[in-house]
């Protein structure tokens, strides 16, 4: 397998971030830089983010939560703050979103689990309709709950 060399800011912010972990495993008075290192890491990188880094973009409330899911299934819980713009109703509900979202704003999308493919198809969309900070949690509404974050709806 070939090596791939990173360089420059890119090398040192995944250095960063990597240590700080690291030290926060050991120490968890750290958890703030530990924090810090996982929205570090999701703001660089590949388009998908685990708990860790969602959960610190969350607390950062710098980022936009889209729920990907149906809206049926939305209005039964979500991510508290999250929108609406389901992957069956996107051509009908972006309008309203561009409008509210500018096209620089940092965009977390989410569905149910790892295997849902409708935060992928809304990610890919945004994307295409001119929004660069887009990142997709893999993790879902079900791990975010089981690991007793903030949510909202009727059965919240």
């Amino acid at each position: 397998m070939p090596l791939t060399i990173m360089k420059g800011k890119t090398l040192r912010r995944k250095l960063f971030a990597a240590v700080i972990i690291l030290l926060s495993s050991i120490s968890p008075s750290l958890s703030q830089l530990h924090a810090a290192a996982s929205v570090a890491v999701a703001q660089g990188g590949t388009g998908e983010i685990d708990l860790s880094a969602t959960k610190a973009l969350y607390d950062s409330h710098s980022v936009c939560f889209v729920d990907a899911r149906s809206e049926y299934v939305y209005y039964k819980s979500h991510i508290k703050g999250a929108i609406s713009l389901s992957k069956s109703r996107f051509d009908e509900q972006f309008p309203d979103f561009r409008q509210k979202k500018a096209l620089d704003t940092f965009i977390v999308v989410y569905c149910t689990e790892a295997s849902c493919g409708n935060a992928r198809n809304v990610a890919k969309k945004l994307i295409k309709n001119g929004y660069k900070n887009v990142k997709v949690y893999t993790g879902g509404l079900i791990e975010w709950a089981h690991a007793g974050f903030p949510m909202e709806g009727e059965l919240a």
